[in-house]
């Protein structure tokens, strides 16, 4: 090969190994995962659930469970918070809830109410595609006996 042949197969070769390195990098990024955001909002609002359940006289003794469950997706991490409470005396699910309703409003995420035909009833803190929080109370023993006894005499 002569010199002349060299250089015109220079700037084919220059701009081959410039579109190999843009593949590359392409296909780099393409694989790389992206940094996981992480979500504060579920801590803020189990402190503002906690907050709501002690002003309507709820105490440690009458939560029966309780536990978080660390969830993630390719974009975020967040917790998920459960609690199980017995209520006691004429206490009913439905005296909370203006409260969390206030709590979802101020955090603009969902709440949805599930009633159970046992009486529990379970309150549901939301966002798109996330559960935060998931508060289920269980009527006291006395009511859940007198409504069996109900459907015992119907």
């Amino acid at each position: 090969m002569s010199a002349k042949e060299q250089k015109k197969e220079s700037p084919i070769v220059k701009i081959y190994l410039i579109i190999l390195f843009f593949l590359g990098m392409g296909i780099w990024l393409a694989v790389q995962s992206a940094p996981k955001q992480k979500i504060s909002i579920d801590v803020e609002l189990d402190q503002k659930i906690v907050d709501v359940l002690l002003a309507n006289g709820i105490t440690q003794g009458d939560i029966i469970s309780q536990y978080a469950r660390e969830r993630q997706t390719r974009a975020a991490e967040w917790n998920e918070f459960y609690k199980k409470i017995q209520l006691k005396g004429v206490k009913k699910a439905e005296n909370f809830e203006t409260g969390f309703r206030s709590v979802a409003r101020s955090l603009k995420i969902g709440l949805s109410k599930t009633a159970e035909a046992s009486g529990e009833v379970t309150y549901k803190f939301y966002a798109p595609n996330r559960s935060y929080s998931n508060i289920t109370f269980v009527p006291s023993k006395a009511k859940t006996q007198a409504k069996a006894k109900n459907k015992e005499r119907k």
